[in-house]
């Protein structure tokens, strides 16, 4: 199976830019659609004299003329699916809050029910998310990536504020409370490495955080239709070449079984190859700019009645997964109504 993947509304580490939304989209295929992609974009670049395709150039009914004959190019003989990963990148912020402060393998005070179970952990992001006003989440973002502990701790004063005069039951203020009462007593105990690297090596990123994910919907993919990863291509990103790279190499071949329990999710190494990662310019791949257009079509809005034919028929062969606050309350809701049966 082959990968093509593009992304839009990076910002690097900088997770508080007027555009929230970082997008990671997948065309994920058995086939290598690179020559039957080039089939039907290289007339329509040559035809317009422009060297790639740039979907937000054109007018919409090009574009969904286009699409549609993208679609059944990749419909034609192959499985394919389009794997779109969106982050609310200022929700980053508590996550990152509630992964530093509430590991209860560092920190000794919190219960480990409320780290490892999927729902206690989504009470906690929500709860950080709601107790950290821009200000206060700027102030901790800062100081997180420059492993700066004691600029952590130093927020978790206005947090706890909050948290001791909102409505939450007592237990959930409690677990804050204690926790945030060892991390004060004892900030050498915590583990930050976000400054491991050079300035250029952005681990810590919405990035880096999505392009994760896409390893697992890689798996999936191999696992549902029998074929086993060839090549990964990623439109060229010199600022995180090195990053992506390394990422690719260490994590790659690691498989998440869910428990379906709400459980922290096994890990295990995959029996097959990774394949290649190739970070190259979209103007040497058709795959890629097919993905550049899927991916603007899934986030543009419009009245154009043939572009929304198009944004449903792609709607039908999308894999979607989101991190943002809608998703902990989607979480939290599941679970509580399990355990209420």
């Amino acid at each position: 199976m082959f990968a093509y993947t593009d992304e839009t509304g990076h910002s690097g580490r900088n997770i508080f830019d007027k555009n929230e939304i970082f997008r990671l989209g997948s065309i994920l295929s058995i086939n290598d659609i690179r020559h039957p992609c080039e089939s039907v974009i290289g007339p329509f670049v040559k035809r317009k004299g422009v060297e790639r395709l740039h979907a937000n150039q054109w007018q919409d009914h090009e574009i969904a003329e286009l699409g549609q004959n993208i679609l059944d190019t990749l419909d034609d003989g192959n499985k394919w699916n389009f794997n779109i990963m969106q982050i609310h990148k200022p929700y980053v912020a508590p996550t990152k809050l509630v992964d530093l402060i509430f590991d209860p393998g560092e920190n000794s005070a919190v219960p480990g029910v409320w780290y490892w179970d999927e729902m206690h952990r989504h009470i906690l992001c929500l709860m950080m998310d709601d107790a950290l006003n821009f200000k206060a989440a700027k102030q901790f973002w800062t100081a997180y990536l420059a492993d700066d502990i004691d600029g952590v701790i130093c927020t978790l004063g206005e947090v706890e504020s909050f948290i001791s005069s909102a409505g939450y039951p007592k237990p959930f203020k409690s677990v804050v409370k204690e926790a945030f009462k060892f991390a004060r007593k004892s900030p050498g105990s915590f583990t930050m490495n976000a400054t491991r690297k050079r300035k250029g090596y952005q681990a810590h990123t919405p990035n880096v955080i999505a392009f994760t994910q896409l390893f697992q919907a890689i798996h999936e993919f191999s696992r549902d239709t029998g074929s086993k990863p060839e090549i990964l291509f990623h439109d060229k990103q010199d600022e995180f070449r090195s990053e992506l790279q390394d990422t690719y190499q260490c994590f790659g071949g690691v498989v998440i079984q869910d428990t379906c329990d709400g459980s922290w999710p096994d890990a295990i190494l995959a029996d097959y190859k990774i394949g290649e990662l190739e970070i190259l310019p979209s103007v040497d791949n058709a795959g890629l700019q097919a993905a550049d257009l899927l991916l603007w079509v899934n986030q543009r809005s419009s009245d154009n009645a043939e572009i929304n034919v198009l944004k449903d028929r792609l709607g039908s062969l999308e894999s979607p997964y989101y991190i943002g606050r809608g998703m902990s309350e989607l979480i939290v809701d599941i679970h509580m109504k399990q355990r209420a049966r």
